[in-house]
């Protein structure tokens, strides 16, 4: 079942010893016709939380659409959380750029080559072809993938 698609905003803020604690509300799907007004309810928001909040904010977040889903538990079992794909990119400035994709389906056929996917599988560049098409680095350049590794 899929759950009624909305936006995310998230504040994050830290305290007097640089602990961090974040507020995360729902809001509508933010579209072409709305976007600008809800940007503008998302500052007001901030504002009224700082005024009643004595820690700072370092971090502001706002997510476009956010689907929910109620899937039915994996029955695998070798799908665990603890067991992950590394993904190893560059940007355009050779700047190292990372992140995890949990529950590794090792099991696929021709995916790995010893611990590395192997990125020329069918599988693999695929999953090479989707990251590069979205991923930018923090600083907004495009990241290539370097290699995706299997961690335990």
């Amino acid at each position: 079942m899929v759950k009624p698609m909305t936006s995310r905003y998230t504040l994050t803020m830290v305290d007097k010893e640089g602990e961090a604690a974040s507020t995360s509300l729902r809001g509508v799907t933010l579209t072409a016709g709305n976007i600008v007004a809800q940007i503008a309810l998302m500052a007001d928001l901030r504002a009224a939380i700082e005024d009643v909040s004595l820690l700072v904010t370092t971090k502001e977040a706002v997510v476009a659409v956010e689907n929910g889903y109620s899937p039915s538990l994996p029955t695998d079992p070798f799908a665990q959380r603890g067991i992950k794909f590394l993904v190893r990119g560059a940007d355009t400035l050779g700047n190292p750029q990372s992140f995890h994709i949990s529950g590794a389906n090792l099991a696929l056929a021709g995916l790995m080559d010893g611990e590395n996917v192997d990125l020329a599988s069918t599988e693999g560049a695929a999953l090479v072809s989707a990251i590069e098409a979205f991923w930018v680095s923090n600083a907004g350049n495009a990241v290539t993938v370097v290699e995706i590794v299997y961690l335990d």
